[in-house]
């Protein structure tokens, strides 16, 4: 009796510690693509989101990846999970403006590093509904939330020193409140595709870019642009997963639990390691000879100051719609106010 309680603990602590998934379980094997170029940081969090789904799983969960728009265009990904040509996919709500303009709100500047902004984007999703029905609408949900640090400009013959330096300059912006953004400083702002942003810019099609630095690097810009600000605010970029929602129906309980589990620590990682880099890219774009230009203190209210009433432009335009902005605003700041300070 006592040598079977001994070989039933050890079958018993041995299962618990393989895992949620069970031998059980059947094997799935899910299509996911994205608009992240390889060597990104947003393809390299892929990466290990895959690797952990599949070592969690016990490799019941497979995934076949398709980075870099192999499967569709960005602006092409939402509409392909929707209808199954993906089982999950990379779909930035900023360029879906149009289908889900309530997820815009996490662009506008009330935070400042990937961490708040992600912080903030995962409880907004958590807490305010009306953010995850404009995703089920179109038969998606959200399994990762993500931001960028906020926005940064970079250029390739003008340096920029002052909010007046920024007048007149085309520059690459992401669309929909990012370009409001750049039109409060006088920009003229230009939606290019991820892709085709190095040689627009060697060309001279822009005179540079918003973006933060991982982006630059992930771009290869940092080749070609001589110059760049550092602690703007124009506006954070913000990324999800979104899986098929009849695919998610259709998995059990312990294989959502596993790709939400690797979602989380994805999205963590993620976000860290982009706050980590910023400072470390900067200073490595600059012994490089690029002209880093350091927002001081005393003069972040001459910079943001074109900023003011930002909030009020995006709700009135939404609520004209129908749509709540009011209170998705309000549950926003909050959240801001909490996890950012500001």
């Amino acid at each position: 009796m006592r040598r079977f309680l001994f070989v039933l603990m050890l079958v018993v602590f041995f299962g618990a510690a393989a895992g949620p998934v069970s031998a059980a379980e059947e094997t799935v094997k899910l299509k996911m693509a994205d608009y992240f170029p390889i060597g990104h940081l947003g393809h390299k969090t892929a990466l290990r989101f895959i690797d952990r789904i599949v070592e969690l799983s016990q490799g019941k969960i497979q995934v076949d990846y398709y980075p870099a728009q192999q499967l569709g265009k960005a602006q092409d990904l939402l509409r392909m999970c929707s209808m199954g040509a993906a089982d999950i996919a990379g779909v930035a709500p900023s360029l879906f403006a149009g289908q889900v303009p309530m997820n815009t709100v996490i662009v506008l500047p009330f935070w400042t590093t990937a961490t708040e902004g992600t912080r903030i984007y995962t409880r907004l999703m958590e807490t305010s509904p009306e953010l995850l029905q404009e995703f089920l609408r179109y038969g998606v949900r959200p399994i990762v939330t993500v931001t960028t640090s906020q926005y940064d400009v970079g250029t390739v013959n003008k340096p920029v020193r002052s909010p007046e330096d920024l007048k007149g300059l085309r520059l690459k912006s992401s669309g929909g409140i990012f370009v409001k953004i750049a039109k409060r400083y006088g920009i003229t702002p230009i939606n290019i595709p991820g892709p085709e942003l190095y040689e627009a810019t060697r060309r001279g099609i822009v005179d540079g870019n918003i973006l933060s630095y991982g982006s630059v690097e992930g771009y290869h810009l940092n080749e070609v642009e001589k110059f760049h600000t550092l602690g703007l605010k124009m506006g954070g970029f913000p990324s999800t997963y979104q899986i098929n929602e009849k695919v998610w129906q259709k998995l059990s309980q312990a294989h959502r639990d596993v790709i939400l589990q690797a979602a989380k620590e994805g999205a963590d990682w993620f976000a860290k390691t982009w706050d980590d880099q910023q400072k470390a890219l900067s200073d490595q774009f600059e012994a490089q000879g690029m002209t880093i230009y350091r927002i001081r203190p005393e003069d972040r209210k001459k910079w943001f100051t074109p900023l003011s009433g930002i909030e009020a432009e995006w709700m009135e335009k939404l609520e004209k719609r129908g749509l709540p902005a009011k209170k998705v605003f309000a549950d926003f700041k909050k959240l801001s106010l909490e996890i950012a300070g500001e």
